[in-house]
């Protein structure tokens, strides 16, 4: 569950406020005098807490892993939506793909689903394109049940409806399963581009109607990577990725490739250099011999000096052997903090580790020492010695054959060493490879790491690189990352959207992860659905969500009635939420919420919402109590819920949005409440009558 914390200290926050306005004002008073919309795009509070979105009617934004797209004179937002409670590795309850419509990037109206909801284990990913030789809007989606794992859909508006086309047929060297990407150049040409089984990234070129592959395509060299996204900028391609791969993880880095064609060669850093006579390695995962995949039995031996990691705590240098799969065959860790004794970690993989085991070395491992390693592979039979002495054997027949290699990790927290004097010695003493590194690096296949322009994707994952022309100007090139909450269940995922920056030499600078302004051309303003009858609110900005009314926790809101006669409606922005116990699974609240109305002293209206009728984002949760109140007076909703089972959760703010009242806790089942000033929850009421 995602509780809600108690209130903090409000020192600095005035500080925190004047910082932003500063910044608001400097960004607009830089803009030109000619008539745009200027656009806050604001993921996170004061605070630098995360966000909600929501959208013009008071919902949260409930479209997740997908992309944005502008149509004409509008912006449109395609997600995976999660309000029915689809589970990632738990069940099938597919709650649809969904689209919403901007006007300025802000303001964002839910024009319902594109694909609806049905059985699907795994669905992700919608991305949509314009084709102007057939006028169709073509959408792309992931689905892993699909017998090519993607399924495509046209439609005549950007909103649909979409109707499902036939399989798309992609060439079989791409092995593409998963994440996508839809793009179009200036030609008017397609390309898909995808991540695939070794959680490599293909980019294929589509047929003229975007519906199937054409033929070529080109399979980058960087692994474990995924979320593919392309866009063009002065003549150069840009492929950015979530590097490394994690599922709904809340910090994967975000790199990027560049090349002069859709169809490469992509280019990135360089992971591996041969300099000074040694070999040199800044992350790039694997990295594999170009001969070898027949060898069996042989000793493969090397010098090694592990660097520190970019958290500076510890030194680690990976090796491999029987390998001719990026990830896949047997991995060798060498870890140390320099302080204590080292340790070696052997694992089997298969793309995840199926077993390992560590050893106690009897020595430290200091970052940039020297050390001499020697694996042995006979039979079914590993033994590995460092400095000559024999430190391990471990038996198994999984991989028979295969290449050695070196593998240091990409991400936050970037591995580094230096390999030297390289020998693969067959059992019968035959020299199979020899490498000083005193030349180039053509008997490895190098791997090829991307540029990072970020180490955690400002707290998520990144889903596209969204390029939204303007009529006069340059194209705003809008980085879209989801702020993943690592559960199975991510329909309270938050945002992160940032216009990226550029280096004079067209390198893309790093994402700063946090608020900025965009001048849209075109664009205009847009604003909240009217509300008839509207009397109290406490708006729709600067909220995040928690979640912990179950058994004695109660929670209300105070509010005073700003005219006489009845309380036609009542609204508070609510979800419901399970337990999960290892990612595995999210049981939810078993028995209603209920809500009260009251005067201070006693209730005045109550009923209950059941459970099957509140999704699990949060949305405008109405009541309509029909009791009067008089102008002036103050009054009070209580949501409680006897649920064994999960949570109900709110929408709430801490810096005061709401004047008129504030919100309370009771943790004792309502015998006393604690009131929490300048603490608000999200509600509105609508009056009506005399």
């Amino acid at each position: 569950m995602r509780t809600i914390p108690p209130l903090r200290s409000r020192r600095g926050r005035g500080l925190a406020l004047a910082a932003i306005f500063a910044l608001l004002l400097g960004a607009l008073s830089a803009l030109p005098a000619q008539a745009a919309t200027v656009a806050p795009i604001t993921n996170y509070g004061p605070d630098g807490e995360q966000t909600v979105r929501f959208d013009t009617q008071g919902n949260a934004v409930d479209a997740h892993d997908g992309a944005i797209q502008r149509f004409g004179d509008t912006y449109y937002l395609y997600g995976t939506s999660y309000d029915c409670g689809y589970q990632w590795t738990v069940n099938s309850t597919f709650c649809g793909f969904k689209v919403y419509s901007s006007p300025d990037l802000v303001h964002w109206t839910d024009r319902g689903h594109v694909a609806k909801a049905r059985s699907c284990k795994f669905c992700f990913r919608p991305h949509t394109v314009y084709d102007k030789a057939t006028r169709k809007y073509v959408m792309w989606v992931n689905d892993q049940e699909a017998a090519d794992k993607f399924r495509v859909y046209t439609a005549d508006r950007p909103t649909g409806p979409f109707t499902e086309q036939p399989v798309p047929d992609l060439p079989a060297g791409t092995h593409c399963t998963a994440d996508l990407d839809v793009f179009v150049d200036d030609d008017g040409k397609g390309y898909l581009a995808c991540s695939n089984a070794g959680w490599h990234i293909a980019v294929i070129e589509l047929t003229p109607d975007y519906l199937r592959a054409a033929g070529p395509y080109d399979v980058t060299g960087v692994t474990r990577v995924e979320a593919p996204s392309i866009f063009k900028r002065n003549g150069t391609y840009y492929l950015t990725m979530s590097d490394p791969n994690c599922g709904y993880c809340t910090g994967t880095g975000t790199s990027y490739l560049t090349a002069k064609s859709p169809l490469g060669p992509w280019k990135g850093r360089d992971a591996w250099t041969a300099e000074d006579g040694a070999l040199t390695v800044h992350g790039g995962l694997y990295g594999l011999s170009q001969q070898g995949e027949d060898w069996s039995d042989y000793t493969f031996s090397f010098d090694v000096a592990p660097l520190p990691t970019t958290s500076g705590t510890s030194a680690q240098a990976g090796f491999s052997v029987r390998m001719n799969q990026d990830d896949h065959g047997y991995l060798f860790l060498l870890t140390g903090s320099g302080t204590g004794n080292g340790k070696l970690s052997v694992l089997r993989r298969a793309g995840a580790t199926t077993a390992s085991h560590v050893v106690q070395l009897d020595k430290p491992i200091v970052a940039g020492e020297w050390h001499h390693v020697a694996v042995t592979a006979s039979g079914s039979t590993l033994t590995t010695s460092i400095d000559g002495v024999q430190v391990d054997t471990y038996t198994d027949a999984t991989y028979p054959v295969g290449k050695v290699g070196f593998r240091e990790w990409n991400g936050a927290n970037l591995e580094s060493a230096k390999f030297d004097n390289v020998t693969v010695t067959s059992a019968s003493g035959q020299q199979l490879l020899a490498d000083d590194f005193s030349g180039d690096l053509s008997k490895w296949v190098v791997p090829t790491a991307g540029t990072s322009i970020t180490a955690n994707s400002c707290g998520g994952q990144p889903a596209q690189v969204a390029t939204l022309p303007q009529r006069h100007g340059a194209p705003i090139h809008m980085y879209f990352s989801d702020l993943w909450d690592f559960h199975t269940n991510e329909a309270l995922a938050n945002y992160h959207w940032e216009p990226l920056t550029f280096g004079a030499d067209g390198s893309i600078d790093p994402v700063k992860c946090g608020n900025s302004t965009v001048r849209l051309d075109p664009g205009h303003p847009g604003r909240q659905a009217a509300i008839p009858g509207l009397d109290q609110s406490s708006g729709v900005t600067g909220f995040r969500t928690g979640c912990d009314v179950a058994g004695n926790v109660r929670r209300e809101q105070s509010f005073t009635a700003g005219r006489g006669g009845r309380l036609a409606s009542l609204a508070v922005t609510a979800f419901k939420d399970g337990t999960e116990q290892g990612r595995v699974e999210r049981t939810p609240p078993s028995e209603p919420l209920t809500v009260e109305v009251t005067d201070g002293t006693r209730t005045l209206w109550s009923g209950s919402v059941p459970a099957e009728q509140i999704g699990w984002s949060a949305r405008n949760v109405t009541v309509h109590p029909g009791i009067r109140v008089r102008r002036g007076a103050h009054y009070t909703v209580r949501i409680s819920s006897t649920t064994t089972t999960g949570c109900y959760g709110v929408a709430y703010n801490d810096h005061d949005p709401y004047r008129g009242g504030a919100s309370a806790v009771s943790n004792d089942g309502g015998t006393a409440f604690t009131p929490e000033p300048g603490r608000d929850l999200k509600f509105l009421t609508t009056v009506r009558g005399a």
